[in-house]
């Protein structure tokens, strides 16, 4: 990502070169006087337009900052990215690089709990970026010693202290990362011909506007569906339909697999190994999104490795069975759990029960599934 970054820096200082070798009148000679004068004049009523339309804000601020990040990572991925997709091998590619992405934004949210690489992270900020240093709450995040950005019952920060935490992240809690997974699951289900309009979420006319849903998808029989990413939008969905016509469906990420925070030590449980070299293989075959770790053909840990908790995505649910001693604890609750949290908080005598059980139910792991397009995937009578 180090290449990703430095190479969109290059070109915002490209154009800020450009511009700055416009602005300088001692790069002018005197026949190209009015060419100088030309773009001055033009550039002076441009800033006061754009000042007056608080144009720049929407480029960077405090307000909004984190949706601003957001779309600056989808430009990179859907705006600019997909044109270096042209064989079936580089779509699988991009696949598996969506997916480690969604892998790292992830282990971004740490700072939720790790004092240490948050308060890191901030000294960075403020080094960097001066305004933030004169922000709101800066100071207080900067010091603050606990949980943050979290649910209001399991954050220690002040409802302030975690919004603010929030607006320097990009979309937290998911819905970046949902954006970009959902983009792919389209993509490997082959519903059509996907529009992202993540980067476009207001459709202009001239007296009005229309608020789009996140994809359009053309199918190969010449119909458009609207797909929204998330619950709770029902007004927005059924609105564009009765603007439009075009019917919306809406996927459902609250109750999806592909996201899980362990609720021992409040991180997310990321994508395994062998999890993204099967998603971004489009030849093998998914019957179904859960994955069964002690059952499942692992070519990166072996069932010992994954019982003892050496697995670092192994993941923990099952509930309490009474004639199961091993599931006699306080984790066996159907909860998802990191699996070695589970072991490392355990008694010793339980773990090594758990791990003697060869429990082939409770360790698993996910593929990237989301429901609401069943009818889309068996197509429509």
């Amino acid at each position: 990502m180090k290449d990703v970054f430095d190479n969109m820096n290059k070109a915002l200082k490209h154009l800020k070169i450009l511009h700055e070798v416009f602005t300088n009148g001692e790069n002018f000679s005197p026949s190209e006087k009015s060419d100088y004068e030309i773009y001055n004049e033009n550039e002076e009523k441009l800033g006061n337009i754009l000042e007056g339309l608080i144009f720049s804000g929407q480029l960077y601020g405090k307000k909004g900052r984190q949706m601003i990040l957001a779309d600056l990572l989808e430009y990179i991925f859907l705006g600019r990215g997909y044109y270096s997709l042209v064989s079936k091998e580089d779509k699988q590619n991009f696949v598996k690089a969506i997916i480690h992405f969604v892998n790292l934004l992830m282990c971004y949210e740490q700072m939720t709990v790790s004092d240490n690489v948050r308060k890191i992270f901030m000294e960075k900020l403020g080094e960097e970026i001066d305004e933030i240093n004169r922000e709101e709450h800066y100071n207080e995040l900067s010091n603050f010693v606990g949980t943050v950005g979290l649910t209001v019952e399991e954050s220690d920060a002040p409802r302030n202290i975690n919004r603010y935490f929030d607006s320097l992240l990009p979309k937290t809690a998911g819905g970046l990362w949902h954006e970009l997974l959902v983009y792919i699951f389209l993509l490997r289900n082959d519903f059509g011909y996907i529009i992202p309009l993540l980067l476009s979420q207001r459709l202009l006319g001239l007296h009005d506007y229309i608020v789009p849903p996140d994809f359009l998808i053309i199918t190969y029989d010449k119909r458009i569906y609207g797909i929204e990413v998330g619950i709770k939008k029902e007004i927005q969905s059924g609105s564009f339909s009765l603007q439009t016509a075009i019917p919306t469906a809406t996927i459902d990420t609250i109750n999806s697999r592909t996201s899980d925070r362990c609720p021992i030590c409040k991180r997310w449980i990321p994508f395994c190994p062998f999890i993204i070299k099967n998603y971004s293989n489009f030849d093998f075959n998914i019957e179904k999104a859960e994955v069964r770790c002690l059952e499942a053909e692992c070519s990166f840990y072996s069932g010992d490795e994954i019982r003892e908790g050496k697995c670092p995505y192994t993941k923990y649910s099952r509930g309490r069975a009474q004639t199961l001693d091993y599931t006699h604890h306080n984790y066996a609750n159907k909860l998802h759990y990191h699996y070695k949290c589970v072991l490392e908080n355990v008694s010793r005598e339980m773990k090594y029960k758990i791990i003697r059980a060869r429990d082939t139910v409770a360790l698993k792991t996910h593929y990237p599934y989301y429901t609401g397009l069943e009818k889309l995937m068996v197509g429509d009578d």
